[in-house]
């Protein structure tokens, strides 16, 4: 993993190993969609380490034409790459983005700020890349679980110069024209897995901005979608950043799956052959599309 030597806690290698099972049972039988054009592993960071690598999807038919989706992995920061997200973002490729899929470090072999250092890099490295893949100046990032939570960093720190100074790693100052924040965490004050994986090695005061970090939203963030499942044991923690939302007056659109359905559970969206999956993903496409013709028609 390129990290340094260390005993991983039990729970954290048996969650690894469960989630992959269950991922891989979800993906079973998938196959990459035709017309897909793919760039893979291509070094952000420059340092050669599998953590920095990201590929690059776009359909083969316009898709020089076409704006730039980011996607951050979830995995509560201790899991996931960007292997087990080739078919979601191909998927969404599919539906009219250059899509970017990326990896990071993880927790506790990486811990904070490492993912969301590595968020910046990666977003930064694609703006400064984009050109070679797409002509249409326009970006998107979308995010499920603690990727969401990423996403949402990413955008607050972007957005609100004083609170980017105060942080101690590299960050970036450019804005997407829009996010999906996907069965997400946000109110880092309520939970308590980071300070035990993710915030452990933190100074006091970094471990203090990563918990407030909702209190640093402006309106500078980006028109959001903000989507939560029914039978998700985390939708609650959509409330806070709903409330932050309507509070900075930023636009978004807020969407619950799931109904009748108790398997589109956590990350539903993931799951290729789910309805609600689709059509969740489709709606976030046309979510994008719409500010993409909003944002050209203002240009």
């Amino acid at each position: 993993m390129g990290g340094k030597p260390m005993n991983i806690p039990k729970e954290i290698q048996e969650s690894r190993i469960a989630w992959a099972a269950n991922d891989a049972k979800r993906d079973s039988g998938l196959q990459e969609p035709q017309g897909i054009e793919k760039f893979c592993d291509l070094d952000y960071a420059g340092d050669g380490i599998t953590e920095h690598l990201l590929d690059v999807y776009r359909p083969v038919q316009n898709g020089e034409n076409l704006p730039v989706l980011i996607s951050i992995h979830g995995g509560g920061w201790f899991y996931g790459d960007k292997e087990l997200y080739r078919f979601y973002c191909m998927h969404m490729a599919e539906l009219g983005f250059v899509v970017v899929n990326c990896n990071y470090r993880l927790a506790p072999e990486h811990p904070y700020p490492a993912a969301i250092a590595d968020v910046c890099q990666a977003i930064r490295w694609t703006l400064a890349h984009r050109k070679q893949y797409t002509s249409n100046p326009h970006w998107f990032l979308v995010g499920d679980s603690a990727g969401a939570q990423l996403v949402s960093q990413y955008c607050i720190l972007a957005g609100n110069a004083a609170y980017r100074e105060r942080l101690d790693f590299a960050t970036y100052d450019q804005l997407p024209d829009g996010t999906a924040l996907n069965c997400g965490i946000y109110d880092m004050s309520l939970e308590n897995i980071h300070k035990n994986i993710y915030t452990q090695e933190a100074a006091p005061e970094q471990q203090k901005l990563f918990e407030q970090v909702l209190t640093y939203m402006n309106s500078s963030f980006p028109p959001s979608y903000l989507m939560a499942s029914v039978n998700d044991g985390l939708r609650p923690r959509t409330t806070p950043m709903r409330q932050r939302l309507e509070a900075c007056g930023i636009p978004f659109t807020f969407a619950e799956y799931g109904e009748g359905v108790p398997s589109d559970s956590h990350v539903f969206h993931l799951n290729l052959y789910s309805e609600n999956g689709k059509a969740c993903n489709q709606a976030e496409a046309d979510f994008f599309h719409h500010l993409e013709q909003q944002e050209t028609r203002h240009a």
